[in-house]
């Protein structure tokens, strides 16, 4: 019965006092986190952001087939939603921010732009050369 008092008595007094030293620590911790997350926020937007907008290349549409299927040659990343044709390193769609695919330059497999290496040959080359890319031009 004692001991139940006790705890009793920690709670209401001790306790109190642990939660009043405690609290503006933990308020502390809170913002710096909220301002660390905006400063890696800005640094991502303002090296990143800016500078891949302003090097943006125009998209151009690629040639389809009879039965309208898109004839993306490989290596070169298009969007699968508007049958646009992208510049080598694009990852997104400048329309409808989707995922731009590639066919494999090396077994032709359709896998996504940002991917690194390609799920059925392993190769890290999904991407066409610039020489191959001068050739279709």
């Amino acid at each position: 019965m004692e001991l139940i008092k006790q705890v009793i008595e920690f709670i209401a007094t001790g306790l109190g006092g642990l939660t009043a030293t405690l609290a503006p620590y933990g308020f502390i911790g809170l913002v710096g986190l909220f301002l660390l997350w905006l400063v890696v926020g800005y640094l991502r937007v303002s090296q990143v952001g800016i500078q891949a907008e302003a090097a943006t290349l125009p998209a151009i549409q690629p040639p389809r087939t009879p039965d309208g299927v898109l004839d993306a040659p490989r290596g070169v990343p298009y969007c699968p939603n508007d049958g646009l044709r992208y510049p080598a390193g694009a990852r997104f769609c400048t329309q409808c921010e989707a995922d731009l695919m590639v066919s494999c330059a090396n077994c032709g497999a359709t896998i996504r732009a940002a991917d690194e290496s390609c799920y059925r040959c392993g190769t890290h080359a999904t991407l066409a050369s610039a020489s191959d890319l001068s050739a279709l031009a």
